[in-house]
């Protein structure tokens, strides 16, 4: 310990960039492998608790009590939250051995575990080994994503077995929506605050966000809250609210199994996160499918006049992925400012911050090659990122590249000689089948040879 300490107060004083970048990276592990200890002890714990319980007779609908409160004050920590803690905790020693085997070796901050294991808490024991049987073999189903984007591939994954009781509670809002208005006397003004059906509420988010990013492009000196604000009160004041002249657009990803069969795999609502299918399938249709239907029977016979009102009522746009994979394929530009529907084609593709662990939405769409470099105007040489990321990419030896294998990965060098790998997420399933540009991408040999060709500086590497 002595030895790690002195070599990091050499660096603290003297370290390149490399070498500071290099020691936050190996304490960010030791500190995860230390949280994992904690999360091991803080188990045990609570399993003493329960030992002490029984053995003194003490019978309470809660064995555990105590023990949170306990965990607290030894992490020095409010209690609240402390319960949904141990909670997790069991579920990673019981139920899935091996996420626990790969926190141990420091590969999840305590952040990123809590955010697999909280949304498994809704599942059974089965269905958690389930996926933890799924994660080992695609243990890098996770890397390099936040804890938004890890929360929605669980998520995703808990969701087809718990769809129909979503669906329900999703419906039940539609009688629960309301509108109320409090007077602030403090500070003069009147704060709004609804609840709306997820649908219609996402569809006035929409708007509201694509207009005031439209009048701020346009110059517009007031901010995008502001503007938000004044739009929503000028098409209040029109009169009967569901008559505001609004184009409502929302944009869902779903497979046409999901949608014209009745499977229940998930879709995504873009801005949102995970829904169920269920759902989606009653908006486009307008009307409601019954929630007592089992899985069998919905799966068995198509709704022919379903299928109809979805032909005749619905403008499908498709992105079609390649063939048996779950990755969608590409199109491309000539035009060195990437076209809208090549933007939205990338946006729908990466659906956060292509920079690793930034759950930012995709704000801007830029080259992962500068144009100016040579880097063409294509899905394969796009991404898409925040503002304050793609600002940050500028910076004086940072560097990217496209990197070989599935996903669309790529490699981004913050200038440190350190290089961390950036994948889009599955359009479908919970990770990526293995080397689906062999399959999908006519010209994958040619870029194969592009790739393998002798590399002489960050330039060239960002080909």
């Amino acid at each position: 310990m002595q030895m790690v300490q002195d070599d990091l107060s050499a660096i603290e004083e003297h370290g390149s960039k490399t070498e500071c970048a290099q020691g936050i990276e190996l304490l960010e592990s030791f500190i995860s492998t230390l949280r994992f200890k904690q999360a091991a002890l803080g188990h045990q714990l609570e399993k003493e608790f329960v030992r002490d319980h029984e053995e003194r007779g003490i019978h309470m609908d809660d064995q555990t009590r105590g023990a949170a409160a306990s965990v607290a004050l030894a992490r020095k920590q409010s209690p609240h939250g402390m319960r949904n803690y141990l909670v997790n905790c069991r579920i990673l020693f019981e139920d899935t051995p091996h996420l626990a085997t790969a926190c141990a070796r420091g590969e999840f901050t305590e952040a990123q575990a809590q955010a697999i294991l909280t949304p498994l808490q809704a599942l059974k024991p089965l269905r958690r080994t389930e996926f933890d049987q799924f994660f080992a073999q695609n243990p890098d189903m996770f890397e390099s994503m936040g804890t938004n984007q890890i929360k929605e591939t669980v998520h995703k994954f808990v969701l087809s077995h718990t769809s129909d009781q979503e669906s329900i509670e999703q419906k039940t809002v539609e009688e629960q929506r309301k509108l109320s208005l409090k007077i602030d006397h403090q500070r003069g003004r009147i704060m709004i605050n609804g609840e709306y059906p997820l649908l219609q509420g996402m569809c006035l988010k929409n708007y509201l966000d694509d207009e005031s990013k439209a009048l701020r492009k346009k110059g517009d000196k007031r901010s995008r809250a502001q503007i938000r604000a004044d739009l929503l009160f000028s098409y209040m004041m029109i009169g009967e609210p569901s008559k505001m002249p609004i184009a409502l657009h929302v944009g869902v990803i779903m497979t046409d199994r999901a949608l014209f069969a009745g499977e229940r795999e998930p879709a995504y609502l873009e801005g949102y996160g995970f829904i169920p299918a269920q759902s989606v399938r009653e908006w486009i249709s307008g009307h409601q499918i019954p929630n007592d239907l089992t899985p069998e029977q919905i799966d068995a016979k198509p709704d022919q006049e379903l299928i109809e009102q979805l032909e005749v009522r619905t403008e499908l746009a498709r992105f079609y992925t390649a063939p048996g994979d779950q990755d969608l394929i590409t199109m491309d530009s000539k035009a060195r400012i990437f076209p809208e529907k090549l933007k939205k084609f990338i946006a729908v593709r990466d659906r956060h911050c292509r920079t690793p662990f930034c759950d930012g939405i995709v704000e801007e769409i830029d080259h992962v090659k500068q144009y100016a470099r040579g880097g063409k105007t294509t899905v394969f040489n796009g991404d898409g990122r925040c503002a304050a990321c793609n600002k940050a990419k500028e910076a004086v030896g940072w560097y990217e590249y496209i990197a070989f294998g599935n996903g669309h990965p790529i490699m981004v060098c913050p200038g440190s000689a350190m290089s961390y790998k950036s994948t889009a997420p599955p359009a479908t399933g919970y990770a990526h089948k293995p080397f689906p540009q062999l399959r999908c991408d006519s010209k994958w040999m040619q870029k194969l040879k592009e790739r393998l060709k002798p590399h002489d500086g960050p330039e060239d590497l960002a080909a």
